[in-house]
């Protein structure tokens, strides 16, 4: 269902909160615990996005957002009181797509959740219908498939657009600035933890071990990335 959106917090004043905020443009579905979430959900894909607290009485956000990523890619923005690199880095290596920091305002609040939607079904329409070729690896748009020497990669949304993005265009050099501005489509704003962490979940994602040392991404120190394209 469109415009439906899951929301997992246990402080009964912010849940309330936000969800009388967002009721006049989204379902909000809230709970107050994990277990709860979990037990009620065995599918995500009819939501738009999910909501989710780090900090919670019985399982952690963390736990949440690994159950969620198992069965579905719809985006997931975490809500946090830990303002530290540390949180925020292990959210997103998990599959979190973004977060805020409490206390937040709801305006900005609202705006990271549409623009995470609207981003999440640019992906689902994507007009192309060129299939892309780096190496060994294949994106196709129309599918939104990405496979490895025949071997599928599951990519969530931002993943699927920044190897779109880069593979597209081998060779060319992206400042941080601007592969952030291009996928976010928002202001920069030095959110390098953000871009850094997904670029590095990607890689982890596109090789086949451990071992393997195959580059497809490289870092320009200073200035941003490029696909390489030998």
């Amino acid at each position: 269902m469109e415009n439906k959106i899951i929301l997992i917090e246990d402080d009964e004043e912010i849940r309330g909160m936000i969800t009388d905020y967002l009721s006049g443009e989204f379902e909000v579905l809230s709970f107050n615990d994990g277990t709860t979430a979990i037990r009620t959900n065995t599918s995500y894909d009819e939501y738009s996005l999910a909501l989710i607290d780090l900090m919670l009485p019985d399982m952690s956000g963390m736990e949440i957002i690994k159950a969620i990523r198992q069965v579905s890619n719809i985006p997931i923005i975490i809500i946090t009181a830990k303002d530290n690199d540390t949180d925020k880095s292990l959210g997103l290596n998990l599959g979190a797509d973004d977060y805020v920091v409490k206390p937040f305002s709801l305006i900005e609040l609202a705006a990271r959740i549409k623009a995470n939607i609207r981003r999440a079904r640019t992906y689902q329409v994507l007009p192309s219908n060129s299939i892309v070729k780096i190496k060994d690896i294949e994106i196709d748009p129309q599918s939104h498939m990405v496979t490895r020497k025949g071997t599928s990669i599951d990519l969530t949304p931002i993943e699927f657009e920044l190897l779109y993005l880069l593979a597209s265009h081998p060779g060319q050099a992206y400042s941080k600035e601007r592969l952030y501005e291009l996928i976010w489509k928002e202001p920069y704003f030095g959110n390098e933890n953000v871009l850094n962490t997904h670029i590095n979940r990607l890689r982890l994602k596109l090789k086949n071990n451990a071992e393997d040392t195959t580059a497809y991404i490289k870092t320009l120190w200073g200035i941003g990335y490029k696909m390489e394209d030998k």
